[in-house]
């Protein structure tokens, strides 16, 4: 059996890679194409992977990309290289993973050439079609046209039900970020009082009034913290075009490029608290259980993250509720959360029974 993943984002090797390594034990012939919307960070992911597999690099970008510019020049050269007819796919098990544009333009290559598309966490919530765009747009269409889909969690199983997607649905316990994290070896530091900061979603970094209510609330903290700031490029550059990165660098904020993963997540883990929008981060500090401010006023995406024993909060961009927070971040931290089987086993498992 041939398996193939075309994938183009951190986030998307992340959370792919322990199938992907499974699929080698498992002796499938695995043929994986890089679309290089992340080069830099994707490459160096490549290490964890173990064993014999086909690396296909399918555009030529040397820069992760963060600029609007760059993103569409890029998906340009993308569906120009669809258009060459690719007979590796055909009637073959192809894996997208998510709801970026990686994971469009790799549903579009894969149909184009006949292979059987299959999406990797489909169902996650959907709040309308032009809201957190472009995620929910991606979410609908790929699922709709996805030959199976691999969902965990009710929601997404009855998103997907509501959708009347006419794919195979196969139902895993738990999101593969699990098996993720059990690659990364955690060691606890005494570094005094740390906190780690990852903002990048479209809907903050895209409006000034959320970005300057961030920034007043994180320098009513920087005196009594050690914070670090990973900067995404569409961040920074956002944050030097409403004037905020000067007010940031004065009031000791250390602002720093984003880590490769296993040093990332070391610095989650050993974090007093954690601010964020991002869907990975916060899930990763929820499964590390590092009490975690979420910025965002809403959490559609992953609203079962927000329910009994959680290390997060909504912030709303309300300054009470931050502010409380702050005071009183020790009473969310939480154990880390385990699981016994694996999810990327059990969705490989169940393709090949397919």
């Amino acid at each position: 059996m041939d398996l193939l993943f075309v994938l183009g984002t951190k986030a998307q090797f992340i959370k792919t890679i322990p199938m992907i390594n499974l699929a080698i034990e498992n002796n499938l012939k695995v043929t994986l194409f890089n679309l290089n919307q992340h080069p830099e960070k994707t490459k160096l992911l490549l290490d964890n992977i173990n064993g014999e597999y086909q690396y296909i690099s399918f555009v030529k970008n040397d820069k992760d990309l963060g600029t609007y510019t760059g993103l569409l020049m890029w998906a340009i050269k993308v569906l120009i290289r669809i258009l060459v007819p690719q007979k590796s796919f055909q009637n073959k098990y192809s894996i997208v993973h998510g709801d970026t544009l990686s994971t469009l333009l790799g549903a579009i290559l894969i149909r184009r050439n006949r292979g059987r598309l299959v999406l990797l966490e489909a169902g996650l919530g959907f709040p309308g079609m032009f809201k957190h765009f472009p995620e929910s747009f991606v979410r609908y269409y790929v699922s709709k046209y996805s030959h199976v889909m691999i969902a965990n969690g009710k929601d997404q199983i009855q998103q997907l039900k509501d959708w009347k997607v006419k794919g195979d649905i196969i139902e895993i316990s738990k999101n593969t970020i699990y098996d993720s994290l059990d690659l990364v070896s955690l060691s606890r530091k005494s570094s005094g009082k740390k906190v780690t900061i990852s903002i990048h979603r479209t809907e903050n970094i895209n409006s000034k009034e959320n970005m300057e209510k961030l920034v007043n609330n994180i320098l009513q903290i920087s005196s009594d913290y050690e914070v670090s700031w990973f900067l995404h490029i569409p961040t920074k550059n956002k944050l030097k075009t409403y004037n905020l990165l000067t007010l940031l660098e004065e009031g000791g904020v250390i602002l720093e490029d984003l880590l490769p993963y296993d040093e990332f997540l070391n610095s989650l883990y050993n974090s007093n608290f954690v601010i964020s929008d991002g869907d990975g981060v916060v899930e990763e500090c929820y499964l590390l259980g590092v009490p975690t401010l979420v910025w965002r006023y809403e959490h559609l995406d992953s609203n079962h993250l927000f329910v009994d024993d959680t290390s997060l909060l909504l912030s709303k961009f309300d300054q009470n509720v931050c502010l409380d927070f702050y005071d009183n971040y020790k009473s969310y931290k939480k154990e880390r959360k385990t699981g016994a089987n694996s999810p990327s086993e059990e969705a490989l498992m169940k393709l090949i029974n397919l």
